[in-house]
Parts: structure tokens; C-alpha cells; sequence
């Protein structure tokens, strides 16, 4: 089980309370996320071109880990600095960013950031 932070979102994330609102992820959201009734599963792929014109179907790597309310909204608040390619779905928190798909200034890699929200209790 993940350890629970105590944390006061709206400082945390105060500057980039437009980006972050502009996608529906709120302190509220947050919050309910970190209640404990929620898992969030984060799957990242890379994909490299290795001397290829196009980035290939399969992944050249894959990680997969359990990550906390607080690294979801780091990822949200940075979808403005780093211009990443945004896929919203429905979820028990509501209407959010389930996708982010970033790539590299030289075009060389791609990485694709899948979240699960799973409800636990």
C-alpha cells in the first residue's frame, strides 16, 4: 500500500492552475484520488526510431508502476512546459487525462504515458 501524504494541493500546484484546470484535474480531484479508495497505475513506453524513418508499433521499452495522486498532477501541471499530445477519458474521478504522448526535440523518441484509475474499495 502506498503511504499517504498529507498535502495541500492548491500551493503545489498554484501556478499552473490553468493548465491544470483547462483539463478538468482539480484539488478536489486530487484529493479524491489520494483518499485511499483509488490506484493509479502508470504504464510508459518508449519508443526509439533507431535509425528508422518512423517510430516502430512495438516498444523498444516498457515500465509499468502504482504511483501517487501527487505524481499524477506533476505529470498534468508539466503537459504545458513539455507540449505533450493529451487523450482524455472517463474515469470514477471524472472526465481527465488518461494519456500523455510526448516526443523528443530531435524527433528521435516517443514516450507514451497510459494511466489506470482503478477504484479499490
Amino acid at each position: 500500500m502506498i503511504k499517504k501524504i498529507d498535502f495541500n494541493w492548491y500551493e503545489e500546484f498554484a501556478e499552473y492552475r490553468d493548465i491544470m484546470e483547462k483539463y478538468n484535474v482539480y484539488g478536489s480531484t486530487l484529493n479524491q484520488l489520494d483518499s485511499g479508495d483509488y490506484k493509479i497505475t502508470l504504464t510508459e513506453q518508449r519508443f526509439e526510431k533507431l535509425g528508422r524513418k518512423n517510430f516502430p508499433r512495438k516498444a523498444t521499452e516498457e515500465k509499468t508502476e502504482v504511483i501517487q495522486a501527487i505524481n499524477y498532477g506533476r505529470y498534468i501541471s508539466s503537459i504545458g512546459f513539455f507540449r505533450d499530445r493529451v487523450e482524455q477519458s472517463y474515469t470514477f474521478a471524472g472526465y481527465i487525462p488518461m494519456r500523455l504522448t510526448s516526443v523528443s526535440p530531435d524527433r528521435e523518441i516517443k514516450i507514451v504515458r497510459k494511466f489506470y484509475i482503478e477504484k479499490i474499495k
